[in-house]
């Protein structure tokens, strides 16, 4: 299959039938001082918002993280199979559903949260339309989004050991670095107020963390072999010089309408 064959989809809808809540534990897992990227978005959001629309909830981490007394937040996913998961672990709501096309009314929430789903749900420029449809005036968008920075020169050389092995990054249908964000976002009636980044840390310690990690990636295209090359190369790091720090660079973007 090649890039230009891809259907993003399809290969979606496997991935999170196949493996539901694999994002969130790496993710639970990867540290930035005290925090979680879980944490820090939920840290976006003030205390006093009592209705969150979680986009592309996953496995319910966010909603997990938000809870409060007198706050509602409804997790909206496409996958039976991670809402399935989410349930089993959170009360929800939760609502199996189309970012594209939310079935709630306009201007019914005050706080729209995703956790990779700027990467993930395309068209962005629909998404957008949607979520400034939903939010009421002066609500916030508040998400996070994998980058390609923050990077010290050891996290380069850990990545790019990686990558050699499996012969590609991990990849997603939209663009990582949200080119022309700003504009976009300005499009849609909503004006950016914070851009942030921070370097989080998933520590391998032993084979099953390595294939946990790799388990997490959306590598389309890439044969099991050399996945398998990248967690054998993880195994005899770990063997020979301890836990391996992979870094996980995250970007946190907040918008008011």
């Amino acid at each position: 299959m090649s890039e230009e064959e891809l259907n993003w989809k399809q290969y979606l809808a496997d991935f999170h039938r196949e493996r539901p809540g694999v994002a969130e534990a790496v993710l639970s897992r990867a540290l930035s001082g005290d925090h979680t990227p879980y944490r820090w978005l939920a840290r976006a959001v003030s205390p006093d918002v009592t209705t969150v629309l979680d986009l592309a909830c996953g496995s319910g981490p966010m909603s997990r993280e938000l809870a409060q007394p007198g706050r509602t937040v409804v997790g909206l996913d496409l996958s039976e199979h991670e809402l399935a998961l989410a349930a089993e672990r959170g009360p929800g709501p939760w609502v199996q559903a189309d970012a594209l096309a939310l079935p709630f009314a306009d201007g019914s929430v005050q706080a729209v949260t995703s956790s990779m789903g700027l990467v993930v749900v395309q068209p962005l420029t629909e998404l957008l339309s949607e979520i400034a449809r939903v939010l009421k005036p002066g609500g916030v968008l508040a998400a996070i989004a994998p980058a390609l920075r923050p990077l010290g020169p050891r996290d380069v050389r850990v990545l790019t050991r990686i990558t050699a092995r499996l012969r590609t990054k991990p990849q997603f249908p939209g663009p990582v670095e949200l080119a022309g964000f700003t504009k976009t976002l300005e499009q849609h009636g909503l004006r950016r107020v914070e851009d942030q980044r921070e370097r989080y840390r998933f520590v391998v310690r032993d084979r099953s963390d390595a294939e946990l990690m790799m388990s997490s990636l959306y590598l389309p295209l890439t044969r099991s072999s050399r996945v398998e090359s990248a967690i054998e190369h993880l195994e005899d790091r770990v063997a020979k010089r301890g836990p391996v720090l992979v870094t996980i660079p995250m970007r946190r973007v907040v918008a008011i309408k």
